[in-house]
């Protein structure tokens, strides 16, 4: 997805919906392609089944992003919302704000804001603040490198229903490390992979990590077809809640 471009999904397909909580939005911007000034972009997709399931699935995405030879700000908020034989089986939503400061060509430091709400995660909030360096160690015009780290302070409310944890609070310190590699394989095929990883301070043993690999074939200018696959694992879930869960996504999208 590149931020000055409106995306539209016409196709998304998940084989599992991953419960771990740390959710990639850094793939959604990329400083080297994004232009200078106010860009945006915006991702919808439904999928529909009826026969032997009906299904009906809908996600939203909108970002925004202002970027300046110093300063960059960004923004994403995303929904999904559905249903299936009658039953709702999917309900969340996320707003993400970024500030980035450019001290050098591969030096920036960043700071970020979150807000996460997930049903079926059993979360009924997580509030996100944190800070830190982050680095363009490699940058060419078929490759780039991105490594960051912040300390990252997290707060959770579990919702109240009849589990042994419900209506649970907690307030930790987490350690967010990430590293994005994009490489263009060819002219019109790039190759996205990120890899965070998120221990709790006072209990490294209690980490969160998260493993994306998107491959992107450009069609042409406008149309762009992808595939990614997600893996997830969360030390200490809620109950009920899968450690780990992986989710693989096949998409269309039309730039304009």
């Amino acid at each position: 997805m590149f931020p000055r471009c409106v995306v539209l999904m016409l196709v998304l397909l998940t084989s599992r919906e991953a419960a771990a909580q740390i959710v990639n939005v850094q793939a959604l911007f990329d400083d080297a392609t994004a232009p200078l000034g106010l860009s945006g972009g915006a991702e919808a997709s439904v999928d529909w089944r009826t026969g032997s399931t009906d299904l009906l699935v809908m996600r939203g995405l909108v970002l925004g992003q202002w970027r300046t030879e110093k300063h960059a700000v960004l923004g994403v908020a995303r929904g999904e919302y559905g249903f299936a034989q009658e039953e709702l089986i999917v309900s969340k939503l996320l707003e993400h704000l970024r500030y980035r400061y450019r001290f050098t060509e591969w030096v920036s430091g960043e700071t970020f804001v979150q807000h996460e709400y997930d049903a079926f995660r059993r979360l009924q909030l997580r509030a996100l603040v944190g800070a830190g360096p982050r680095f363009t160690p490699w940058s060419s015009d078929t490759a780039r490198l991105v490594l960051g780290v912040s300390m990252m302070l997290e707060h959770e409310r579990l919702r109240r229903d009849d589990e042994p944890d419900a209506g649970a609070r907690s307030t930790d310190l987490r350690l967010s490390s990430y590293v994005i590699g994009r490489v263009r394989l060819m002219e019109n095929i790039s190759l996205v992979e990120t890899v965070y990883v998120q221990p709790r301070l006072t209990k490294f043993s209690d980490v969160r990590l998260l493993n994306e690999t998107l491959l992107a074939v450009e069609a042409n200018k406008r149309v762009t077809f992808t595939t990614g696959f997600v893996l997830t694992y969360d030390a200490a879930p809620p109950a009920t809640v899968s450690r780990m869960d992986t989710q693989l996504r096949t998409g269309i999208g039309v730039r304009f």
